[in-house]
């Protein structure tokens, strides 16, 4: 027994020498299939072999430009569309409603405020739709959830012997 157990730490030492360290010289253990470095310093290796590399394999193409003449009115005409919807967007932002108080009655909430599907917190007295005024169309969610989860099944024709 004595000689299988020290031909079998002579194996493990062997492997040991093979691993060897990392190619890099970072202190860690590399391996052969990653061409004797760590983890670490292999992926380090490809991503910035990946992003050396040209993405495109065929000779570059040059990308002919193409000048097109437009009136400067209708440049002025853009750029004062484009200022207007800026301006309107803007304007458009409204204050933050609290989220601890009810959106109908302005009563604290705290912890047990209710989120409506309406986007409100509410307070028990208010948290049914018909209690605040919900604007949420639910027939029309519960027909579409329906139909979502239901699709028409139609069989496909069959034709008869004559």
């Amino acid at each position: 027994m004595d000689a299988s157990a020290t031909t079998q730490k002579r194996k493990c030492l062997d492997k040991e020498e093979t691993a060897g360290m990392c190619a890099n010289g970072c202190g860690f253990f590399g391996a052969a299939a990653t061409g004797n470095m760590c983890s670490k310093c292999y992926l380090d290796h490809v991503t910035h072999t990946a992003n050396a590399m040209p993405t495109s394999t065929g000779p570059p193409e040059k990308k002919a430009r193409m000048i097109v003449a437009v009136p400067s009115s209708d440049v002025a005409a853009a750029s004062s569309t484009a200022a207007a919807v800026e301006s309107s967007a803007t304007s458009v932002k409204q204050p933050p409603v609290a989220a601890n108080r009810c959106a109908t009655c302005r009563k604290k909430v705290g912890l047990l405020g209710f989120r409506c599907r309406c986007e409100g917190t509410f307070c028990s007295v208010h948290r049914y739709s018909e209690k605040h005024d919900c604007g949420f169309d639910y027939k029309t969610a519960g027909q579409e959830q329906i139909a979502k989860h239901n699709p028409v099944v139609v069989a496909d024709k069959i034709t008869r012997r004559i």
